[in-house]
């Protein structure tokens, strides 16, 4: 067989192309360490790299997660140690009040400490990460809330049957709620304004809808949206009262404690004004006072700070032994101005008559040394002395001087009422005010987030909840921590000891609600920490594996390289000297 120079010139050619471009395997393999970098290098293996990555891709996100979820508890262990220790000192501060070496003054100057403590508290529980409540579930949502109702609720079509309501800025329809007679439990209650409300041409035109919820005794109407654009208020129809949405509170979805003031129209008023929801549109200039508005004409009216001691005194003819131990407002919506007696008709029995309208309040009640005696929103505590118990014909007087904060103000129905950061409106109904008429507005706080999980994916199929929803931690079953220190504020305020007693026994219990909490954050944090470390583990283990299918053997991998480059050069000297001694050469 006779080989030409062609073919021989061929055969050293690719034998140069074949070792340049093994050489740049090896340059490549150099350059990037890695052996295996498309499946053409190694089919098998780089499926195995393509899985081990995946299982890398995920455990890494797993420990992103947890780094989050660490965060947002060791921020919620945080905040949480730092109610504790803020309710600490607001205990403390109860014990020191209630020993009888303080007195008004002293238990004045005390209240301002706790009122700054209370602000403390509320700033606890709405801190953020990111933006994001850490104690709320996943939003907040502003929201109408009622005053206390008796269940079942009667609605009668034509007389109590309609509800006229703005959601976040938009006013709804007259909505009917029955076109008969029905009887309707708090939950039936709830359902029912619930899917009229949503069922309103008006607000679902515009996006708008709420929920509604019976919480314990009244109605809470909440926007389905979230921030604070969130809001609902009652406006108007003829199931305002029936619903106890002539008057209550109004809030928006700003945080998930919110201040409130809520507005109740007093028993005994005559005249025909509807009280709206009280709202708080100032927090700084809430003083956490309770007041009273008081027509003194159908045009004129006063604004009256309740959160004050009360006057008890011991009659001067009286004969037993009996004497007042303490004396204070228990309840700032029953109020009534007026001046109340407490007279025994027997060294056991003893009548409460209202001497402003002299009628008796009750009759016949049993006496017992040191227990409290409760009517008209007061409460007084009497005891036996060292001259013995009441006798017959023994009297108290009680009484309470409220202070001006707003006085001779002129009333327009609809007009906005505001002061101390309060702002409220009254606005005639079945006519105008009467004199005498009373509106009270009880401060307050309440939880308004909701109760859904911010879950995290520690693992296949495994999801850790990393927030505190805050009812439990500040609102829960055994004690409404805000609630007990406003309470304190005004036991202190009105110089009330029983109160401050009251008070003191849940502070105890919220300490001991918010370390259950704080318990469950630090077991949850614990848990993370020992799945990180194994997912560190497990980390490492699939890097490695990695690194041992992908990754090459630099030194070898140099080697190659280097003999590569011999050969390419070896075969280009060839290839020249063939060249040269070529015909092609000469010609």
């Amino acid at each position: 067989m006779r080989v030409t120079e062609q073919q021989t010139f061929g055969v050293l050619a690719n034998n140069l192309a074949r070792a340049r471009a093994q050489a740049l395997v090896f340059q490549q393999q150099v350059s990037t360490g890695k052996l295996v970098r498309q499946p053409s290098d190694d089919p098998s293996a780089f499926n195995h790299i393509a899985m081990d990555k995946a299982s890398l891709s995920l455990i890494e996100q797993w420990q992103r997660n947890i780094v989050f979820g660490r965060t947002r508890l060791d921020l919620s262990d945080n905040q949480l140690t730092q109610v504790t220790n803020t309710l600490g000192r607001v205990q403390q501060l109860a014990v020191q009040f209630r020993s009888g070496t303080n007195g008004a003054a002293e238990r004045n100057i005390g209240a301002q400490e706790v009122r700054q403590l209370f602000a403390q508290l509320q700033q606890s529980a709405n801190t953020e990460l990111n933006g994001q409540p850490i104690f709320t579930g996943t939003s907040t949502h502003g929201r109408a809330t009622g005053l206390s109702l008796t269940v079942p609720v009667t609605l009668t079509d034509g007389a109590n049957d309609t509800i006229v309501l703005a959601v976040d800025g938009i006013t709804s329809g007259a909505i009917d709620l029955t076109s008969g007679t029905e009887s309707l439990t708090g939950d039936q209650l709830a359902a029912r304004l619930q899917s009229r409300i949503n069922a309103d041409s008006v607000l679902g035109n515009s996006g708008k809808s709420v929920t509604v919820t019976f919480d314990q005794d009244h109605l809470v109407i909440a926007s389905n949206s979230s921030g604070i654009e969130s809001t609902v208020g009652v406006t108007g129809g003829l199931a305002r009262s029936a619903l106890g949405f002539a008057g209550g509170s109004q809030t928006t979805g700003d945080v998930p404690f919110a201040l409130t003031a809520t507005v109740a129209s007093a028993a005994g008023n005559t005249g025909g004004v509807v009280a709206g929801q009280g709202r708080v549109i100032d927090g700084n200039a809430l003083t956490l006072d309770d007041y009273l508005i008081r027509f003194t004409s159908a045009t004129t009216y006063d604004v009256l700070n309740v959160t004050v001691p009360v006057t008890a005194t011991r009659g001067s003819g009286n004969a037993g032994g009996a004497a007042v131990q303490d004396a204070g407002v228990s309840d700032a919506a029953q109020l009534t101005l007026h001046n109340y007696q407490i007279q025994f008709t027997s060294t056991t029995q003893y009548s409460v008559v209202d001497q402003t309208t002299g009628t008796t309040l009750s009759s016949g009640n049993t006496y017992a040394s040191g227990d409290a005696i409760a009517f008209g929103g007061l409460r007084v505590v009497l005891g036996n002395g060292q001259q013995g118990g009441p006798q017959a014909g023994d009297t108290f007087s009680i009484s309470l001087a409220p202070r001006n904060v707003l006085t001779s103000q002129t009333y327009v129905s609809g007009s906005e009422i505001a002061f101390n950061g309060i702002r409220l409106a009254l606005t005639n109904g079945t006519g105008a005010p009467a004199g005498g008429d009373l509106f009270s507005v009880v401060s307050g706080l309440q939880y308004q987030g909701d109760t859904e999980r911010q879950d995290i994916e520690i693992g296949p199929g495994q999801t850790v909840s990393t927030n505190v929803v805050g009812d439990r931690a500040f609102a829960g079953d055994q004690s409404d921590i805000f609630a007990h220190v406003k309470q304190l504020v005004a036991a202190l305020r009105g110089n009330f000891r029983l109160e401050i007693t009251e008070a003191l026994g849940g502070l105890g219990a919220g300490i001991s609600q918010v370390a259950a909490v704080l318990g469950e954050v630090g077991a949850t944090a614990n848990r993370l920490e020992t799945t990180d470390a194994r997912l560190l583990d497990a980390r490492g283990f699939f890097q490695q594996t990695l690194s041992e299918t992908e990754d090459v053997d630099m030194a070898k991998a140099i080697s190659d390289l280097t003999l590569q480059q011999y050969a390419i050069e070896a075969a280009s000297r060839t290839l020249a000297r063939v060249f040269e001694n070529s015909l092609l050469n000469y010609l």
